[in-house]
């Protein structure tokens, strides 16, 4: 029998045995290490950092010589005559104002209406298809007209030749027309009109949409490319039926173009019927961005400065185009026309172009 020592000493040494097989010892297995510990550190370990602030510069207040009050116009060939007289209209506007203003002539609609967007611009003289693309797009309101030969808008006529045997319905004494549109102009109905080309206002789209408009139906038009064209192709006969030019400012009939060679151009080319005047002259246009207290200010000056000699001479220039006087204008008398142009496909960038 084994004795009690020896007993003992072999149960020390299977407990150490277990041991060492435990911990990997003993084994052909390599040993189970813990995985490390990776410390992620956070650069804001309390929570969010605190935003550093910006610096957002302030704008000079406008009228300042830092940011001048700004009027345009658009010529993409503009002459001394013209660059002289914006920048007199602008001294003047400036000493009345008691603020900085200056003029510049932009090279095309799209350079000045990038301008308005980018509010660089804060008025501007604007002919009506620039206007009205403007206004597309909420960037000005109309604030003045321009009363040019006694008008500050304008229409159009129709003309046919009297051997035609159309009816007239016009009022030679007043000037205006006896009848509606939809009545007079039913007898152009499948015909073919001279009109001048696609880019006039006046002499395209207004005489085709108030034929849409009465649901009129015609012929593709011959192009002219002037009105003198289109009275001469009408005169001699068999190339349209009738034609169109504007009206009520004047006459091109009456043109020594025309009259010199064709003396009773008016007997021969009667007026079948004319419009109202809906096509504004021209329309000094204010931005939308610009304070009304201003707007009012610049055409209070404005007004009483058309109203001498001088200032008409200068705001000639300045526009290149005869101003007789200047008139409130504000953006209703846009209206009939906006609506008369929804009957046809016109893009009034064409127009500007």
């Amino acid at each position: 029998m084994m004795s009690i020592r020896r007993v003992s000493r072999l149960v020390v040494c299977l407990a150490i045995t277990l041991s060492l097989v435990a911990c990997g010892f003993g084994t052909n297995q390599e040993p189970t290490l813990a995985p490390p510990q990776v410390s992620i550190e956070t650069p804001f370990p309390n929570g969010d950092p605190t935003p550093l602030p910006t610096y957002t510069p302030t704008m000079a207040a406008l009228g300042s010589p830092d940011n001048p009050i700004t009027i345009g116009i658009i010529n993409p060939t503009p002459e001394t005559e013209q660059t002289d007289g914006l920048a007199q209209l602008a001294s003047q506007l400036s000493g009345a104002l008691q603020l900085s203003v200056e003029g510049k002539i932009y090279q095309d609609y799209m350079s000045l209406e990038l301008a308005l967007q980018k509010n660089e611009l804060h008025f501007a003289w604007l002919q009506t298809p620039e206007y009205l693309l403007a206004t597309q797009k909420d960037l000005v309101s109309s604030i003045l007209g321009v009363n040019n030969l006694g008008v500050s808008a304008y229409g159009i006529q129709y003309l046919a030749h009297r051997d035609s045997g159309l009816k007239e319905y016009f009022d030679v004494g007043s000037n205006t027309a006896t009848s509606s549109p939809e009545h007079a102009l039913q007898q152009f109905a499948g015909m073919r009109p001279c009109l001048t080309n696609s880019k006039s206002l006046a002499g395209y789209w207004v005489p085709l949409a108030y034929l849409a408009q009465s649901n009129i139906s015609w012929e593709p038009p011959v192009e002219t490319q002037s009105y003198n064209a289109s009275l001469r192709a009408l005169y001699i006969q068999g190339i349209c039926a009738f034609t169109s030019t504007y009206a009520i400012s004047a006459d091109p009939r009456s043109s020594s173009a025309v009259i010199t060679d064709l003396p009773d151009v008016i007997e021969k080319l009667p007026v079948i019927w004319i419009s109202p005047p809906i096509i504004p002259n021209r329309a000094l246009a204010a931005s939308n961005q610009v304070d009304l207290s201003l707007q009012t200010r610049v055409s209070e000056f404005l007004l009483n400065y058309a109203r001498n000699e001088a200032g008409r001479l200068v705001l000639s220039n300045a526009l290149q185009y005869e101003v007789s006087a200047l008139v409130a204008q504000n953006d209703n008398a846009f209206g009939t026309l906006r609506e008369l142009l929804n009957f046809t496909d016109i893009q009034l960038l064409d127009l500007v172009q």
